[in-house]
């Protein structure tokens, strides 16, 4: 009777433990997936000479807008991407930040992310 109990608990345990790994096992496969999806898009986006809606749509899932920070003649706002299948691209240490002038009077600054309060 006591070898029969042991092996029922012991047998319990396992059988979550098989329905947790199998659990982690589907997470990992569906990032997985996620991501070769998403690199199949970039490369068929490639070639293109202007972003059209059917671009955004299949890469970008939301873009967070955060309110206008002024500090004396500086305006600053932050807009964080969030691309389908990936989420939030972070750039490695070694990124250097890139300035780009958009339009007179407008200096747009690629930076590394920063998580906000």
């Amino acid at each position: 009777m006591e070898l029969s109990h042991k092996y029922e608990v012991e047998s319990d345990e396992l059988k979550k433990k098989i329905l947790e790994f199998n659990q982690q096992l589907a997470k990992i496969s569906e990032v997985r997936d996620g991501k070769e999806h998403f690199l199949s898009c970039v490369i068929s986006f490639t070639e293109m000479n202007e972003v059209t809606p059917m671009i955004l749509q299949e890469l970008i899932e939301k873009i967070e807008v955060h309110a206008v920070e002024v500090t004396g003649l500086n305006r600053t706002q932050s807009v964080i991407i969030h691309y389908n299948f990936i989420g939030e691209l972070d750039m490695p240490e070694n990124f250097d930040n890139i300035n780009v002038n958009t339009r007179k009077g407008v200096e747009v600054e690629y930076l590394r992310t920063t998580k906000l309060a």
